[in-house]
């Protein structure tokens, strides 16, 4: 049987968050859409939501990208499931091809079938599905290009064919790829483990880089805080910097055996590092940092180091978070590291990655250097943000952030 979501209350959308950050990820979009609701929680970290007109909000959360909504997909449709793959390609197939923009699939176009087996919300199902995921995408992908001559592109679609499915209904929706925040199902980024990884640690960085459209340099020098064991060191040395890692542990053996002409590791605090670089008046033109610490304290170490970034250098860094509790709240406190930095840097862009688990990561560049600049500064932020693609979080933007969850 199959319901257009229409029937319930208004347009449909899954929201999809880290389970812990879901409440300020509702928040964001409710700051976009004063009359979403919330309509069931379908597992951990995943919203079915109503909204008046769905393929509005899809526009603006690209247009202002939230920090805590990883991923967005429309529920356009819903099937009830039987559990085989036979039946269930059948009629998810059906319901696809009755949607509206199932006309944007012909010949030519690139498109991918995202399917998903959320988790439970509560307590396991009754029964399970009989397929994968993965079995799924390719039998309907087959069917759907052999019906449309599209072009299946798994890394690169155009067009995405979202199916979120739980033991006994499927919700179905097409969208472009960029208006779903990521391109990547649920906005689970997973990367293939290298015999030469040192830590998981590297998973954040390839992230990071990937989701703010950011290439490190192939040259030039590179700081890393809270380098130990080495992780961000490593990437930092492949890309074909000379790194300067900062932290009173050990690194990994292999890093000394590989790059030991273009690796400088300084067992020390990164406070009594930053006194002595400013006093050298080294300049990087990569400061990374991802060190245990509070995210107010980890914003202030980075303006302590802005004076060492290069002017077409950018930082890139973890804040973390504290749980939250009776007495504490991650959001104030982000709010806060946010506020710190933007005196000194133009805050690109501040994202709650897939491998980021409760933390958030900031990439900032442009340092306001001195008050000469302060009138031109903007501009400047500007354009470097416009060479990589990424809007500006101004102040006002940061200060909306989970300004909702503050009201509860």
């Amino acid at each position: 049987m199959l319901f257009n979501a229409c029937d319930y209350d208004g347009e449909q959308v899954i929201a999809t968050a880290q389970p812990e950050f879901l409440q300020p990820a509702l928040a964001e979009l409710q700051s976009l859409c004063s009359a979403l609701t919330v309509v069931e929680e379908l597992g951990p970290g995943i919203a079915l939501c109503a909204v008046p007109a769905m393929r509005r909000l899809l526009r603006q959360a690209m247009e202002h990208p939230p920090v805590f909504v990883r991923h967005l997909a429309p529920a356009q449709a819903i099937v009830e499931l039987r559990g085989t793959i036979e039946d269930d390609c059948a009629r998810l197939a059906l319901a696809l091809a009755t949607l509206p923009e199932f006309a944007w699939l012909g010949p030519g176009q690139y498109f991918a079938v995202q399917a998903r087996l959320l988790p439970p919300a509560k307590q396991p199902p009754v029964r399970s599905l009989a397929y994968t995921s993965g079995q799924l995408n390719q039998k309907l992908a087959s069917v759907i290009s052999e019906e449309t001559r599209a072009i299946e592109s798994i890394r690169k679609p155009r067009i995405v064919l979202s199916i979120a499915l739980t033991a006994e209904r499927g919700f179905v929706g097409i969208s472009l790829a960029e208006e779903n925040l990521s391109s990547w199902p649920g906005g689970e980024r997973h990367f293939a483990r290298l015999p030469e990884q040192i830590s998981r640690a590297e998973l954040k960085l390839l992230e990071a880089l990937e989701v703010f459209n950011l290439t490190l340099p192939t040259e030039g020098e590179a700081l890393d805080l809270g380098a130990a064991p080495g992780g961000w060191t490593r990437l930092l040395l492949q890309a074909g910097l000379h790194v300067v890692a900062v932290d009173p542990a050990a690194l990994a053996p292999a890093l000394h055996e590989e790059a030991r002409l273009r690796l400088e590791h300084k067992r020390c605090s990164a406070e009594v590092y930053l006194a002595e670089a400013l006093h050298r008046s080294r300049r990087f033109a990569v400061i990374t940092n991802d060190m245990r610490m509070d995210a107010r304290d980890a914003a202030r170490l980075l303006v302590r180091a802005a004076d060492l970034l290069r002017g077409d250098g950018f930082v890139l860094s973890v804040l973390k978070l504290p749980h939250a509790t009776k007495h504490i709240q991650p959001l104030p406190v982000l709010r806060e590291a946010l506020a710190i930095l933007q005196g000194t840097y133009a805050i690109v862009k501040a994202r709650q990655l897939f491998h980021n688990r409760q933390e958030v990561t900031v990439v900032a560049g442009s340092p306001r250097q001195s008050r000469l600049f302060a009138g031109r500064h903007r501009s400047r932020a500007e354009a470097w943000g416009a060479q990589r693609g990424l809007p500006l979080l101004t102040r006002h933007d940061s200060a909306e952030t989970g300004s909702r969850e503050s009201d509860r």
